[in-house]
């Protein structure tokens, strides 16, 4: 029994390690997008037929329109974001996955319910379940029994940074659809130390999506995407012991 429970001890803490690493955006690395430029099928075999001397005759001159920017509308994005974050203080879900070399290796997801929150973490095959207020921290690992902690565990979101971002820009193709960046600092996202990083947020007028952002672990490339929406389960919460 004994070896048991410190099995699931070492997962709940790998799990909250994983978690905090994964979740922290915690240094300024990054990916940079590659734009990925397709060509029609059609002009392809075209080529193909040319260079094959199958063509006898020349290809019929074509027009190409110039290229035409995107139209955006402006807007205000540091005040569109704090907007956002303030229509879901009372609550929302959420679901954060972690990918890692395009692997998803973690998910929690879960409520917060006023000032508290109720989750759940899958990872490595398994689960541990977090309730969380301001009156302590609980655990449950999967097969276990509820524990209270020490500490707090590991964020799960990034929405406390958003509350006061050193940067943030955004457009918007309508006025009401916004990409917003909102850079912070790493610190704000759990773990100590310098440099930043670089939050991407999806909003619907006031409403947000979808927070998402670039980082590395163990050198290597990873995304964290949480989606948010209404909360689920409406039920406070409390002290599960």
């Amino acid at each position: 029994m004994g070896d048991r429970w410190d099995a699931r001890r070492r997962l709940v803490a790998a799990t909250a390690a994983l978690l905090a690493v994964a979740t922290a955006g915690c240094s300024s690395d990054g990916g940079d997008g590659q734009a990925v430029t397709t060509i029609g099928a059609a002009a392809v075999q075209q080529v193909v037929t040319t260079v094959a001397g199958t063509t006898t005759t020349p290809a019929p001159a074509t027009t190409v329109a110039p290229a035409v920017a995107a139209v955006t509308v402006p807007i205000d994005a540091a005040a569109l974001l704090q907007q956002s974050i303030a229509a879901i203080a009372g609550g929302y879900h959420f679901r954060t996955g972690v990918t890692i070399d395009s692997a998803e290796v973690l998910v929690a997801e879960g409520d917060r319910v006023g000032d508290g929150t109720r989750l759940t973490i899958w990872a490595n095959g398994t689960s541990v379940a977090y309730a969380i207020t301001p009156a302590g921290s609980w655990v449950f690992p999967e097969g276990g029994e509820w524990e209270a902690l020490d500490t707090p565990p590991a964020t799960t979101d990034p929405l406390g940074a958003l509350t006061a971002p050193l940067a943030v820009t955004g457009t918007s193709p309508d006025g009401v659809a916004a990409s917003i960046v909102a850079t912070v600092a790493a610190s704000a996202l759990g773990v100590p130390g310098a440099g930043n990083a670089d939050l991407q947020v999806q909003l619907a007028g006031t409403t947000l999506s979808e927070v998402s952002y670039l980082t590395t672990v163990d050198g290597r490339p990873a995304s964290v995407r949480s989606i948010l929406g209404p909360v689920v389960d409406t039920t406070p919460v409390a002290a599960p012991i």
